[in-house]
């Protein structure tokens, strides 16, 4: 019996040995090899990187051309028939600011001529855009008021020579560049105290257009 416990006792110490001698050779061998640094899980900023990418400046939250306290300055002609008078053609510029996102007020003026007549007039106002689409090709309307003054050898001794008008048009436009955009755009105008000859007859004006833009820097 007593040769038995000397036995079990030696079978336990030799077993304790080995686990302390391994245990050691772990410990010894982490300690030898250099720390895996963990790396931070970047599948969603990669996917969110890769899909603003996709993206053009003017789908991207801060679109640049239409923000708050962007600018534009602009140049038109305009094309127009008048009912039994010819063509009127119409040389408009503008500028614009925008005082919320897609909201824009500004001032533009109007040099207007009528084919082989002595008909202008010239005339200055104020007027107001909206953007309901804001991508690389956008979508506008626009609204505004002129005061001009007009002369042409048809007129009478009753004809007045001033005039008031309202515009309404809507166009769309494309960027050509980082800062430049072509528009089309159709406009009617309402004239009140004007002759005949200051368009009263005369159809919708076709206008084609550039826009040079200023981005706001906030």
């Amino acid at each position: 019996m007593k040769t038995f416990t000397n036995r079990l006792i030696i079978l336990t110490s030799l077993c304790l040995i080995n686990a302390i001698v391994t245990q050691a050779q772990v410990t010894d061998t982490l300690r030898r090899e250099p720390a895996v640094a963990t790396q931070p899980d970047t599948t969603f900023n990669t996917s969110k990187r890769l899909s603003d990418e996709n993206l053009s400046d003017f789908e991207r939250p801060g679109s640049p051309w239409f923000q708050r306290n962007a600018a534009f300055i602009g140049l038109g002609l305009g094309f127009a028939i008048g009912k039994g008078q010819g063509l009127y053609t119409a040389f408009t510029p503008r500028v614009g600011f925008f005082l919320q996102r897609g909201f824009a007020i500004g001032l533009r003026g109007a040099f207007e001529s009528r084919a082989k007549t002595s008909y202008r007039a010239n005339s200055a106002g104020a007027f107001v855009r909206y953007y309901p689409v804001q991508n690389n090709f956008y979508v506008f309307g626009e609204g505004g008021f002129n005061i001009g003054k007009f002369r042409s050898s048809d007129v009478g001794p009753n004809d007045k020579r001033g005039f008031s008008s309202l515009n309404i048009g809507a166009g769309l436009g494309v960027r050509a560049l980082d800062n430049l955009s072509f528009e089309l755009m159709i406009e009617n105008n309402y004239y009140d105290k004007a002759p005949v000859y200051a368009g009263n007859n005369r159809g919708p004006q076709i206008k084609l257009g550039a826009n040079f833009h200023i981005s706001s820097r906030r």
